[in-house]
């Protein structure tokens, strides 16, 4: 047999097999190296999309951290865009009543400001957490509302004003500066101890701090009895058409009727036209006493 023709079909053979592994080892390769890419665009999207959304969630705290009330950007929307303004707001709690307020209020989908007090107990300070976590405005009102012992002296109610927004900031965790006087600003009760009103008024202004009063009252602290029917009729009927009303209120122990009258004065407020709003760094001085140029 010729050696030749023998190993001419071996060698092609061969080559073939050869040509088919290079062909084989190249495909490898190439698969290896679009997984290797795939495998990286993946894990580089996956990062991306990681860093976004922590970046967002960051965005998100950094709105409400520290922010009073939480909602701060709503409430200001709604403040400015309303026609007509009433606030509704809330004097010496928390109290026996505020949880269920705040029910009355989540359900109405209103906002209030919550003027208080020092507390103990472990629900009532559980109830001013509660009220700051729902989106309310909080603010100083004073820590005994003894006002013997805080209007002894200028001094002691300067230590009474920080000491309640220390008290508050230990329970929400913000620090607020809207405040309101024991018996308003108007009251002579501060001069008859011993206390200038004008000079509180002076450090107020020098420290950063906002006093609200009020131009409305539903009187139930004038302690006489009322229903809850005559309460809301103690505040629409001071309110003449046009203008923004704060109200004065409170939801303390003894007012069962004050909490009572809160459904039937948001339904007849939103009748006539008002928008229930809260206060916020762009709310308008509702003040008795205005002492702004003392010291200037």
């Amino acid at each position: 047999m010729n050696k030749k023709k023998l190993l001419g079909p071996i060698i092609t053979a061969a080559a073939a097999i050869v040509a088919l592994i290079i062909i084989t080892a190249a495909v490898s390769a190439s698969s290896s190296a679009k997984k290797g890419s795939d495998e990286k665009t993946n894990t580089t999207e996956v990062a991306s999309s990681e860093t976004a959304s922590s970046e967002t969630e960051t965005t998100t705290e950094e709105e409400v951290a520290g922010e009073n009330p939480k909602n701060k950007k709503e409430a200001e929307r709604i403040e400015k865009e309303a026609d007509k303004r009433v606030y509704l707001t809330f004097d010496d709690g928390p109290g026996k009543y505020t949880n269920e307020l705040l029910d009355i209020l989540k359900e109405y989908d209103v906002k209030a400001t919550f003027f208080d007090v020092k507390v103990s107990d472990e629900e009532d300070k559980a109830a001013l957490k509660r009220c700051y976590d729902e989106g309310h405005t909080i603010a100083i009102h004073t820590m005994t509302h003894d006002y013997d012992e805080v209007y002894a002296n200028i001094e002691n109610w300067k230590e009474d004003v920080l000491g309640e927004q220390k008290f508050i900031e230990d329970v929400t965790g913000i620090k607020t500066f809207y405040y309101r006087f024991p018996g308003g600003s108007s009251n002579t009760i501060a001069r008859n101890r011993g206390t200038s009103i004008e000079e509180c008024i002076k450090w107020l202004n020098a420290n950063g701090f906002t006093y609200y009063d009020w131009n409305v009252d539903n009187e139930d602290a004038t302690g006489k009895s009322f229903t809850p029917e005559q309460l809301v009729a103690n505040v629409v009927d001071y309110m003449p058409e046009g203008g923004d009303y704060m109200v004065l209120m409170h939801d303390t122990a003894a007012k069962e009727n004050t909490i009572k009258s809160i459904p039937l004065l948001i339904e007849t407020l939103k009748k006539e036209g008002y928008t229930l709003c809260q206060i916020t760094d762009n709310t308008e001085y509702f003040q008795h006493k205005k002492y702004d140029q003392v010291g200037d």
